[in-house]
This record gives C-alpha cells, sequence and structure tokens, in this order.
C-alpha cells in the first residue's frame, strides 16, 4: 500500500505537543528532551518573588506548572520522547493533540528569553515598608514607585525631620505589617 505524498509528508510533519511532566521537574525534562536530536522544547518560566521563613526570594518556575512544551515528529519519535526522564505523557483531546504553531509563536515573541519577571506585588506604590538591612536598616517608609531597574523601589522616608525619597533593593526592605513583633 503506497501512501500519497501529502499524507507521507503529514506523518513525518514536526508539530508541536504539551507534555505532562513531573510538577517542578520541567525543567529537567526539558534539558534532557533537548539533547535529543530532531526534537525542540519550550518551557516557559516565570520569575516571582515568594515569603519564605528568612524573608522574601526570588523563585523561578514553570509557566505551566506540569507541562512542557515539544516539536517534534510524533510517528519518529514517540517513544523517545515518552520515554524521556520526567515526562509522562501527552495531553491531548481524543485524537487532537498537535498544538497549532501560531500558538507557540504566539508565546514565544511575548516572553523574551522564555521567562517573564513578575514584580513584587506586596510593593505597589503606598505600601509601608521597613527596611531590614543596609545603612538604614530599622527605618520605615512608603513605596512611591517600582524603577524600572530590576529589583528596585523608590521609597519616601521621614529622616532627619526631613522628607526625602530613596532607591532601595526589594531585598533590603520587608512590608511593615510582615514584620515578627519584637
Amino acid at each position: 500500500m503506497t501512501t500519497a505524498p501529502h499524507e507521507q509528508t503529514k506523518d513525518h510533519a514536526h508539530e508541536w505537543y504539551c507534555l505532562r511532566t513531573q510538577t517542578k521537574r520541567e525543567h529537567i525534562a526539558a534539558a534532557i528532551l533537548s539533547k535529543i536530536e530532531s526534537v525542540s522544547v519550550f518551557c516557559p518560566r516565570v520569575s516571582q518573588i515568594k515569603k519564605t521563613r528568612t524573608g522574601k526570594k526570588r523563585f523561578t518556575e514553570a509557566m505551566f506548572p506540569g507541562y512542557v512544551f515539544a516539536q517534534f515528529c510524533y510517528r519518529e519519535n514517540y517513544r523517545r520522547v515518552m520515554h524521556t526522564q520526567g515526562v509522562s505523557g501527552i495531553v491531548g483531546h481524543g485524537l487532537q493533540r498537535a498544538i497549532p504553531e501560531r500558538i507557540i509563536t504566539d508565546l514565544r515573541e511575548s516572553l523574551p528569553d522564555d521567562i517573564i519577571v513578575a514584580p513584587d506585588p506586596s510593593l505597589d506604590p503606598g505600601a509601608e515598608i521597613e527596611f531590614v538591612s543596609g545603612s538604614l536598616k530599622g527605618l520605615n517608609g512608603t513605596v512611591l514607585a517600582q524603577l524600572p531597574a530590576q529589583n528596585r523601589v523608590q521609597i519616601l522616608l521621614e529622616f532627619l525631620g526631613n522628607t526625602i525619597t530613596v532607591a532601595a533593593s526589594t531585598d533590603d526592605i520587608l512590608l511593615a505589617s510582615d514584620q515578627a513583633p519584637g
């Protein structure tokens, strides 16, 4: 039985698929998949501030927890992709598994370097803060604006009877309400 040229091309087409992965291990699955010849991987990430016991820290995690996107020829690479460490399945609805390429293209164009850096939401203008490190440790102030420089904010301080503005790293401050008593 012979197949029409169009069908042959479709069988060997490199299409995008959404792969289910182990949560918090998307980057591992993506790294291993990227080493497979003829497989392209896209693992968009988001960098955001989270509270920890030791203060605020910036974490980078998958934008779609538990999923990565991979472009490959289903017929030729299915077994290799499915047996990759960290991959647990292909997302699909019935026989529809492939993702239109324009969706991946649009997503990639909207994410420089495949990552989006989310500003610290707790430091919106008007937020009351306290310096927890640096030469201003112990002083309170009010956030005026988030500055274009990464992880910097402009703060209004009352210092020695004068009102001044300073730029500070978000690592040096916490919301005043986040401070433990005593």
